[in-house]
C-alpha cells in the first residue's frame, strides 16, 4: 500500500507542476529570449515522474524534442536517433543532458564521463550536463563537478529549481550547486 501512496503523490505532483507551468507560461515568454532554443534534450533518469517533470521545466525552454531513457546504457543509443522536427529532420545531436546520479547498470558519473571523454557520437564533449539527484552529500557534489557536470540539481526538485538549473546549464557559468 505505501508503494501505491508513493504513485498517487508523483501523480498529484506532476499534476501542480502542469498547472504551475500552464499559470507561469505568459510569465515565461520574457525568461525564453533570454536563452538559446534547446532543440533536443536527453532526459536519463530510472524514475519516470522525474522524467516528466524534467519535460515540463524544458517545456519553458522551447524544447521540443526530448528523449527519455531510464538507465544510462540506453543514454548512448538514444542520443543517436534522428528526429523530424518542424518538417527537418535533426542531427541528432543533443542540446543538454539531465542525469540522475543512482541508476542501474550505468550511473551518472559513469555517463558524465563518458559524455566528457569526447568520441561519442550524438555528443558534443562540452554539452551541457545537470544531475538531478538524492545525493545531497558535498562530496558528491564535489565528485559530479569534478566529473563534469555543469550544474548540481538536488532532489526533491520543484520546477523552480529545475528552470533554473536549465538557465544556469544554458548560460555555462562557473558550476553551481543549487538546492
Amino acid at each position: 500500500m505505501e508503494y501505491l501512496g508513493l504513485a498517487l503523490g508523483h501523480v498529484v505532483l506532476i499534476g501542480n507542476c502542469r498547472l504551475m507551468a500552464a499559470n507561469q507560461r505568459h510569465q515565461d515568454e520574457s525568461v525564453k529570449s533570454m536563452f538559446p532554443r534547446i532543440r533536443r534534450a536527453l532526459v536519463v533518469d530510472d524514475a519516470k515522474p522525474m522524467r516528466e517533470l524534467i519535460r515540463i521545466a524544458l517545456g519553458s525552454f522551447h524544447c521540443r524534442d526530448v528523449i527519455e531513457v531510464e538507465d544510462g546504457t540506453l543514454a548512448f543509443g538514444a542520443a543517436n536517433i534522428v528526429s523530424l522536427e518542424d518538417g527537418d529532420l535533426t542531427d541528432g545531436s543533443t542540446d543538454i543532458v539531465f542525469l540522475d546520479w543512482m541508476m542501474p547498470m550505468l550511473d551518472g558519473i559513469a555517463c558524465t564521463k563518458l559524455i566528457r571523454s569526447g568520441g561519442l557520437d550524438g555528443f558534443n564533449a562540452d554539452v551541457p550536463i545537470v544531475m538531478v539527484t538524492a545525493r545531497t552529500e558535498d562530496e558528491c557534489e564535489r565528485t559530479a563537478l569534478d566529473a563534469g557536470v555543469t550544474v548540481f540539481v538536488r532532489k526533491p526538485v520543484s520546477l523552480r529549481s529545475l528552470s533554473a538549473g536549465i538557465a544556469e546549464a544554458l548560460t555555462k557559468t562557473p558550476q553551481k550547486v543549487l538546492a
